[in-house]
């Protein structure tokens, strides 16, 4: 699918309900929370990338309440490094993912 189509599914009122009945279900950030934060969210963001994926995009599994913050930062750059650089409160990366978490030898 094209950018111009996905543009106007976020454009849709169908999205606009969905995202509205989402926000008030999920009303927290979940990144937020994994780092021991409570904070409102305001973002519905796709886990994995849709890419105008029609279905993918409708998924509601596939939907997480982010703040601003968390979507135009940690998620975007777990996006990119295929990993979040996310702490949890005692420091240590919540992501498995991380080489941090992947390197480490437990006896």
């Amino acid at each position: 699918m094209d950018r111009q189509r996905s543009k106007r599914l976020y454009d849709s009122a169908r999205w606009r309900k969905s995202r509205a009945r989402h926000l008030l279900e999920h009303p927290l950030c979940v990144l937020c929370e994994r780092q021991g934060i409570t904070k409102a969210g305001d973002t519905v963001d796709h886990i994995v990338e849709h890419n105008g994926d029609y279905d993918l995009f409708w998924d509601e599994s596939n939907w997480q309440t982010l703040c601003r913050s968390c979507h135009s930062g940690i998620k975007r750059r777990q996006e990119h490094n295929g990993y979040s650089q996310a702490a949890g409160v005692d420091g240590m990366p919540i992501d498995s993912n991380h080489p941090w978490n992947k390197d480490q030898k437990w006896n």
